[in-house]
């Protein structure tokens, strides 16, 4: 794939935070998905997208296992696992540079990254329940074009990989070149981070994109100096011939918010904060709290009510579609 347009990210993972956790959650472990919410500190509309990526995840998940599809695999429960970790720990986030950056000119280098599909084995190699036999085989070792997971490299290899990378870097550097700065210093402050607490790392594509409830100190990034360790700002910049990183670009100021639509509301429908509403029996109305997956607090010109969301198969809109007619 073209590494120019897209957003990378390099996750600290654990193994089995994978197999024990996210993998049975997605297989339809409810009380361990509402954990994981929970671990999250998802709440209101934060909550209700994370539930929405479990079970949408589910469905691709289970056309992939029925179909063998390593790459449906990829695309969908590699991506959703970099999501939620970014909502447990920050992500390491860099446009236009992977793992796939260096396969051309350090082969020696990435031929350690494996395929995420390792994760679908368990310590012994045994595939884990629910797992096609032939899918862990088929999941590729990197990105695809769109949102996807990527490389893998596990707990016990990330050691040797940071030491072979900072062998391998000066002749990354001079192949290619200072746009190369960003990537390398996100790629090896993710590593050594991952290092330090014992992780494994896995690498994905345009996961955290339009991830609008994501803390916003969970993308790390080489434009701000704060987010990185200033040790291997100051490492790769010394390749480059300076002692420190150039500086970080002015940011473009924010275009200015565009008035909220007002869409008709429907118990079948979910909200979020700020939306507006139209209600046939109360007006326009403007959501000022999502209180769970299936309560919402709208503020109308004369009072505040409490509507219902997210019902399968609800009526239309009406009187009906109160919980409550106010507190």
């Amino acid at each position: 794939m073209s590494n120019e347009q897209h957003e990378f990210s390099y996750h600290l993972i654990e193994e089995r935070e994978f197999r024990e956790r996210f993998l049975p959650a997605v297989q339809g472990n409810e009380p361990i998905v509402r954990e994981i919410l929970d671990a999250c500190d998802a709440s209101g509309p934060s909550w209700t997208a994370l539930h929405k990526l479990f079970d949408e995840t589910r469905v691709t998940w289970q056309r992939a296992v029925e179909t063998d599809d390593g790459e449906q695999a990829q695309r969908s429960l590699f991506a959703a696992f970099a999501r939620v970790v970014a909502h447990l720990r920050p992500a390491f986030v860099v446009r236009g540079f992977s793992l796939a950056s260096l396969d051309a000119v350090a082969p020696d280098l990435t031929r350690r990254v494996q395929s995420p599909g390792a994760l679908l084995r368990d310590a012994s190699g045994e595939v884990l329940p629910g797992v096609s036999a032939n899918l862990p085989g088929r999941v590729p070792a990197r990105c695809l074009s769109g949102r996807s997971g990527g490389g893998f490299i596990p707990t016990d290899e990330v050691r040797p990989f940071v030491d072979a990378l900072r062998t391998a870097m000066p002749r990354i550097v001079d192949a290619l070149g200072p746009a190369a700065e960003p990537g390398l210093t996100v790629l090896l402050s993710a590593l050594v981070e991952a290092k330090l607490h014992g992780c494994a790392l896995l690498e994905a594509s345009e996961a955290l994109v339009g991830d609008t409830h994501l803390p916003r100190n969970h993308k790390l990034s080489f434009d701000r100096p704060g987010d990185l360790p200033p040790a291997v700002r100051r490492e790769v910049a010394k390749l480059y011939g300076r002692d420190e990183p150039p500086p970080a670009p002015e940011p473009e100021p924010a275009p200015p918010a565009a008035p909220a639509e007002v869409v008709a509301y429907t118990p079948r429908g979910t909200y979020e904060v700020g939306q507006r509403l139209q209600h046939k029996a109360f007006g326009t109305g403007e959501v000022v709290q999502v209180l769970d997956s299936r309560r919402l607090k709208v503020r109308f010109s004369d009072d505040e009510k409490t509507l219902v969301q997210g019902l399968p198969g609800a009526g239309s809109a009406g009187n009906g579609g109160d919980a409550r007619q106010g507190d």
